[in-house]
């Protein structure tokens, strides 16, 4: 059977795709790919990520992307049991015809030694004895000397009436926020000019000044190209970004939506 490094390297080639084509049409970076193509799962940033990746690589590729996402998981399963030490089918094989051969040799050995047999036999049938005799002993002549004792009366303690139970309240626990769209604000804090689009769609282009807001909503893949990085405060969902870059410096960023987790493009790191 195939895997999944060779099954996607294979279909770019058929193609006639370089890693740098599908970067630029895919927006992830080229080590992430190429980690995809040789099954270097260590290098990607998390299981989410490396799953998200693989499904827009085969989407772009025209490749089942269902049927990857599960060779994904089997080939995770099967790492995680050779961590964990579990035998494999052959050799749980090898085991069960090695106690079936240590057991062929105990049958030979016991009818090349009946007198060994019969001796064992009798000392299981003096031993069942002895402890028969012991419980006999215990259980009629003990007994019956203990029922001729006279028993002490009980004494009967009052017990206080039982507490009412609490209710119990059930604190509803809520289920985690899957999101879906972009929701961007854009504050200027220096003079600023900036270029915003989504999915390759212009949604605005101009010089924003000191104290000027922008707001979007409903966005999807978002790309950002500043004219000064240091003058310019993004919240993406609430979230406030850190500054990226200085003043004066030209910057270009994406951001995308992958499995519900906002993602830095040229990183391959969620946002926080």
């Amino acid at each position: 059977m195939e895997g999944i490094g060779e099954i996607l390297r294979e279909a770019r080639e058929r193609i006639g795709l370089s890693f740098d084509q599908i970067e630029e049409a895919t927006k992830i970076s080229k080590r992430y790919l190429q980690a995809l193509e040789i099954e270097d799962w260590a290098r990607m940033p998390g299981k989410v990520y490396a799953k998200g990746f693989l499904r827009t690589y085969a989407r772009h590729l025209h490749l089942d992307e269902h049927a990857l996402c599960d060779l994904f998981e089997l080939a995770l399963a099967s790492k995680e049991a050779e961590r964990a030490g579990t035998p494999t089918v052959a050799e749980r094989r090898q085991r069960s015809r090695k106690l079936l051969d240590s057991r062929k040799h105990q049958e030979v050995d016991l009818h090349n030694k009946p007198k060994t047999k019969m001796i064992v036999v009798l000392c299981f049938v003096s031993l069942s004895l002895l402890v028969f005799t012991v419980w006999a002993y215990q259980h009629y002549y003990l007994d019956d000397r203990e029922a001729e004792k006279p028993q002490p009366t009980p004494i009967v303690q009052p017990q206080p009436d039982p507490e009412p139970a609490k209710p119990v309240i059930v604190e509803p626990v809520p289920e985690p926020v899957q999101l879906t769209a972009f929701a961007v604000k854009l504050e200027a804090t220096e003079s600023c000019w900036l270029r915003l689009r989504d999915q390759e769609i212009l949604v605005y282009e101009g010089t924003m000044l000191i104290g000027d807001v922008q707001e979007f909503s409903d966005m999807g893949k978002i790309s950002l190209r500043i004219g000064n990085a240091g003058g310019l405060i993004i919240t993406l969902n609430g979230l406030e970004l850190p500054i990226l870059g200085s003043s004066g410096q030209i910057v270009t960023k994406d951001f995308s939506i992958i499995d519900g987790i906002m993602v830095d493009d040229e990183t391959g790191e969620a946002l926080s």
